[in-house]
């Protein structure tokens, strides 16, 4: 009996290190399923009366190109819309945008409006969770004349994309490279910035002992300038200490260009060629001492 009960045992710990040794490294990404709707015209009339449809379309788009969305057709989209006998375009509320998401089984909904007055364009779109029926982000971009009306969308969309922060971790450095688990097949593009962090302590609910956040401690700043399928490489722009940003250490996507602030130390960063480009500022708050 003790013999047979020791050949299951390692039959099922043979089973389980199978499991561990096919498992993914880190979790699969999951695209946020989201509806744009038709962007509601104001102000003086334009020179396409459909110019709302026409930004919805854009910006479907460019959501799409980014990687990071799971996007409804518009058509489909208009079709479940005249199903549910709903006519619904630009600046809905959150109550009934929260009714419409669950129908359409999405978790968020993009609406907005487009203003042209005064010689200018304006696009106000916002970010409403279904789950909440609260809106998560509200951007505005404006531009002096319709004309420059694509350049305002991919701005509007690049703003959104910073509202969906992507995560990953440093799997390699050497020298000031360092190689992430992100790529192209999540949106990852040459340019981008990433904060690199590390967690401290846990922070808990002095009476329930609920843990509330995890502190965060950024450690330093890379930016991106090649991209794989599954991973991209970047350099190390700025780091609080010598091997701070390592092996292992996470990283969020972030719309920081740089860290510029008063009271600033000057650390050396290396050219892809090796040679040295010259100093970037790291501001004294950036520090953890």
């Amino acid at each position: 009996m003790n013999i047979r009960r020791t050949v299951l045992a390692a039959a099922v710990l043979a089973l389980s290190l199978a499991d561990l040794c096919s498992a993914p490294a880190h979790a699969q990404f999951k695209k946020t399923k989201i509806a744009v709707l038709d962007f509601q015209m104001q102000g003086e009339q334009t020179s396409s009366k459909d110019m709302g449809k026409i930004v919805a379309e854009w910006l479907i788009t460019g959501l799409v190109e980014t990687g990071r969305f799971d996007v409804i057709e518009r058509r489909l989209l208009e079709k479940l819309l005249e199903e549910q006998k709903l006519g619904v375009t630009g600046a809905i509320d959150p109550n009934s945008a929260a009714q419409l998401g669950k129908i359409l089984g999405v978790k968020i909904i993009v609406s907005g409006t487009v203003t042209s007055l005064e010689g200018y364009t304006e696009i106000n779109a916002r970010l409403i969770n279904v789950d909440s029926a609260s809106i998560i982000a509200a951007e505005k971009v404006r531009a002096s004349s319709a004309e420059k009306l694509r350049d305002l969308v991919n701005k509007i969309t690049d703003k959104i994309v910073l509202a969906f922060p992507m995560d990953g971790y440093i799997v390699q450095r050497v020298d000031r490279k360092v190689t992430i688990d992100l790529g192209k097949q999540i949106g990852v593009r040459p340019g981008m910035k990433f904060i690199v962090f590390k967690e401290g302590k846990i922070i808990k609910h002095p009476k329930t002992g609920e843990v509330l956040d995890v502190e965060t401690i950024e450690t330093g700043l890379i930016e991106i300038r090649d991209v794989k399928e599954k991973t991209a490489i970047g350099v190390i722009l700025q780091e609080t200490t010598p091997n701070a940003v390592a092996y292992g250490s996470m990283v969020r996507s972030s719309s920081k260009d740089s860290l510029d602030a008063p009271e600033m130390e000057d650390v050396a960063v290396q050219q892809d060629s090796g040679e040295r480009r010259g100093l970037i500022p790291m501001p004294k708050w950036f520090r953890r001492d």
